[in-house]
């Protein structure tokens, strides 16, 4: 197989280490795989032990994903199990309806543009008030704590070793964009533009205080600096727009983890061609997930960008829902080919979420692993 001649042979190495060597372009025992598990039916597969024939609840489902978690991936994010169905309004106004495995507004508590304009206010000086002490760094890590003890238990190995876990941390356009809906969203952008600048400054000088709080090379050796600023074809808001305000402030967010010894692996869906050239320039090191259909594949990323170590790229969409197991191993072993077996986390263009067939997630994962 192309690239096999970089896996490193001898002992099984760690989680954390088979990471950290495919990050930094080294010798790997086999191809980590990186993923968020959505599925019922792959949890309760990679879950058995731990269920013993129950199916997947609410109740039982965070234990029950970690252990999943902790059977089969090297790295995850988001290790939690689906959410009891129901309605929940939150304390800035907005109702959210909450399905098992995904949620959305229904309710804003604002109908026209000056109602919007006050409740953004309120929102900034929410944003501005947030601090991060002792006390919230104490129950993020024990929470990192409780997750790596559960993927920890579960591994297959023996050795009890846990699943590297990657920390979100958006710059904030995401969420000001989620929270509006696009039509309040650009009305903010075009008839309030200091509001939506002083907004996401807001945002943005929450989330360094945070990084802050947390940012531990030991805890956390990546994080995923994000927001989603593309689809399919393009990017969501013009590259100027972004380049005038967004660029600058993930240049900043990257720079305060990288100082602090953690490498940056950057998240956004779609096709990001338009604008990355500025994510390299931003100091991003990493890039996730390789939307396939977006034209965002192994191949074509590593050769223009052989510096950044790449996670994903296996297409969630058509062919982890659709294919067959032997176009999905394929699919996986030219992306190692080309990758040529390094600097590559193999993954979903996303997730595996529940329409992703359980044959289909065990070709990905049993592709890796036969590199070994």
């Amino acid at each position: 197989m192309a690239g096999a001649g970089f896996m490193r042979r001898g002992r099984a190495l760690t989680k954390r280490e088979r990471v950290l060597r495919a990050a930094n372009f080294e010798e790997t025992d086999r191809v980590p795989l990186y993923d968020i598990l959505q599925n019922d039916a792959i949890i309760e597969y990679y879950a058995a032990p731990y269920l013993q024939g129950a199916k997947l609840t609410p109740e039982n489902g965070a234990a029950a994903t970690r252990f999943a978690i902790g059977r089969v991936l090297d790295m995850t994010r988001m290790p939690d199990g689906p959410s009891q169905p129901g309605v929940v309004r939150q304390e800035n106004g907005l109702v959210i309806q909450i399905e098992r495995w995904t949620s959305w507004i229904i309710e804003r508590p604002f109908c026209d543009p000056p109602g919007m304009v006050t409740w953004v206010k309120s929102e900034i000086r929410r944003a501005e008030a947030a601090r991060f002490g002792p006390d919230y760094r104490d129950r993020f890590y024990a929470w990192m704590d409780a997750v790596a003890c559960a993927t920890a238990a579960a591994d297959p190995t023996g050795r009890g070793d846990p699943v590297v876990q990657v920390i979100e941390s958006g710059v904030g356009l995401t969420e000001i964009y989620h929270q509006l809906g696009w039509d309040f969203f650009t009305i903010l952008m075009f008839d309030f533009p200091a509001l939506l600048e002083e907004w996401l400054e807001a945002r943005h000088q929450a989330e360094l205080r945070r990084v802050a709080c947390i940012a531990d090379a030991g805890r956390i050796p990546i994080a995923l600096t994000y927001d989603d600023i593309a689809y399919k074809n393009s990017t969501l808001i013009a590259p100027k727009w972004l380049r005038a305000h967004w660029l600058p402030r993930l240049a900043r967010l990257v720079s305060a983890w990288r100082e602090r010894g953690t490498l940056c692996l950057f998240h956004s869906d779609g096709n990001l061609w338009p604008v990355l050239d500025d994510l390299v320039a931003a100091g991003i090191q990493g890039l996730n997930p390789l939307e396939v259909l977006a034209g965002m594949t192994v191949k074509s990323v590593r050769a223009r960008y052989p510096h950044l170590f790449l996670t994903g790229g296996i297409d969630v969409s058509q062919l982890l829902a659709l294919g067959t197991p032997e176009e999905v191993r394929a699919a996986c072993r030219q992306a190692i080919a080309d990758a040529d077996g390094r600097g590559y986390l193999m993954g979903s263009s996303t997730e595996l979420h529940w329409d992703v067939k359980l044959e289909n997630a065990k070709a990905m994962f049993e592709t890796a692993w036969e590199t070994a």
